[in-house]
């Protein structure tokens, strides 16, 4: 018989210590208020580290916490901390703790490669260069530069978290279908925001004890061809558009490996989010995700594009409006390219002063404004301060993370980001070609459409400068290294090597 693998106590009382004191710390000095969060994270802790011993559960759960709840400031813990402690934050916290721990005492945890270790390691250390060599910078937003540290460390340690824990193709497929039905959820959500204005994931703090909702967190709301821009669970309409993009080819993977028609309606909803959003970069990522199913599936892609007549009706039906936008999106009546470079002034006593520039414009201003620091290396990662922040800006958007990478760690940072992402689009080609005639086939080449899709998306938005767009990213690089570390998959009949 045998027996069910158990954490040792000891390790149970440690979370629990560790909860204690990360609750003693983040609750505001009230004598009251402090013990009854005590008392809570001592349950909680010594619950979560028994859990643990479920490991996909676990992540399936982080999954849909940065999935569902929004990580833009809406919903926060009271705290006297510097800074604002989020579902997504206190939940990945505990994560990373429970981790570390199993490491440590659980043999079933090991820490192991995920096959893109040297473009992440040459990410890593390029952002801590770029610190050092601008101390004077730093110093002026230290505080932000923390956060941003810390969140893309976050995101970097969540995907060896999958690598060392998820090691079968039932776990992989398992994840799969708690991501994307997650991901419909929000295109529903988006999808009804846009009708009626009102959005379901700003009711959330009734299902979420201690968090407060602060109503402000939201960016406000936005029209763009007389139709609202939904933001749904997303920190931006930009963003939900990118992310629906991204979730768009493993929903159409799931529709084909399990033939069912419910995984259909996903990807009818995944797309009714991407569109509710207004933005052409989600519209953009469509397109680079279909040309990457070209790539590796030409024959099959190619027959189904009778597909598109019904998914056009429906949204056509089911949000007005938005295929109309599209035009206007793509070709402005002064023209795409003009619409971009365009430059706006504010009359003042002194002068006009240029106070908003299109995407276009920026760019000679912003690399004359980088030659004063080093090429390799850049500002400083994190020290371009924008938007909502304890800290004032010192930067204007780009809406566009290639530039914005440039200019904090320079030549080598946008090296580091193309060696990652080329080198995980290419091992997934080759992995769909060798498993091509087979179900399991069609994953690589969907993990591939949607690194693809991050990839280009980034350079049309801030995309590091949002939890869930990024943390999205890196946890489909993390599915993929698990998927490329597991067996080929072959067709009946093929021969294998011997």
């Amino acid at each position: 018989m045998v027996r069910e693998h158990r954490l040792p106590a000891s390790v149970a009382v440690l979370g629990a210590f560790m909860a204690l004191v990360a609750a003693d710390i983040a609750v505001e000095p009230d004598d009251a208020k402090t013990a009854a969060a005590a008392l809570l994270a001592v349950a909680a802790g010594t619950w979560a580290l028994r859990l643990v011993k479920n490991w996909t559960t676990v992540i399936a759960a982080m999954l849909l916490v940065f999935l569902l709840i929004p990580s833009d400031g809406r919903y926060t813990l009271p705290n006297s901390l510097p800074f604002q402690l989020e579902p997504y934050r206190v939940a990945m916290a505990l994560l990373l703790v429970g981790w570390v721990i199993a490491l440590l005492v659980d043999p079933r945890v090991r820490a192991r490669r995920t096959g893109f270790d040297g473009p992440i390691a040459l990410l890593l250390a390029v952002a801590l260069a770029s610190e050092v060599a601008n101390p004077s910078r730093v110093s002026t937003v230290s505080s932000v530069v923390i956060k941003a540290l810390w969140l893309f460390l976050c995101y970097v340690l969540f995907t060896y978290v999958l690598v060392s824990v998820v090691h079968k193709r039932a776990a992989v497929e398992r994840l799969l279908t708690v991501l994307v039905s997650g991901a419909c959820v929000v295109g529903l959500g988006a999808a009804i925001q846009r009708q009626t204005g009102s959005n379901i994931f700003d009711h959330l703090h009734t299902l979420l004890p201690g968090f407060h909702y602060n109503p402000a967190g939201e960016v406000g709301a936005e029209e763009r061809g007389g139709s609202l821009r939904a933001t749904a669970s997303a920190g931006d309409p930009i963003e939900l558009s990118a992310s629906m993009a991204m979730m768009i080819p493993l929903a159409a993977y799931l529709a084909i490996s399990r033939k069912r028609r419910a995984w259909w309606l996903g990807v009818v909803l995944l797309v009714l989010g991407d569109f509710a959003g207004g933005s052409r970069t989600g519209l953009v990522g469509l397109l680079v995700a279909l040309a990457v199913f070209v790539w590796l599936r030409p024959r099959q892609t190619l027959r189904c594009w009778p597909a598109i007549i019904p998914l056009v009706a429906i949204v056509h039906v089911a949000s007005p409006g938005a295929l109309g936008g599209v035009k206007e999106l793509f070709f402005p009546k002064e023209g795409l390219a003009a619409s971009q470079s365009e430059v706006f002034y504010q009359p003042t006593p002194t002068g006009a002063k240029v106070v908003l520039s299109s995407r276009l414009s920026r760019i000679g201003p912003e690399l004359e404004e980088f030659s004063n620091y080093n090429p390799l290396v850049g500002q400083g990662y994190g020290t371009r301060v924008t938007g909502r922040s304890t800290v004032a800006d010192n930067a204007i958007i780009l809406d566009d993370q290639w530039l914005g990478t440039l200019l904090e760690t320079g030549v080598l940072g946008v090296l580091g980001w193309l060696w990652l992402f080329t080198r995980a689009i290419r091992r997934l080609g080759r992995r769909a070609k060798l498993e091509r005639g087979t179900p399991e086939g069609w994953l690589p080449v969907a993990l591939a459409a949607s690194i693809a899709t991050f990839a280009t998306s980034m350079a049309l938005y801030d995309a590091l400068s949002f939890d869930q767009g990024a943390q999205l990213a890196f946890t489909i690089i993390g599915l993929a290294a698990v998927v490329l570390s597991l067996p080929v998959s072959r067709a009946a009949g093929t021969p294998t090597a011997t």
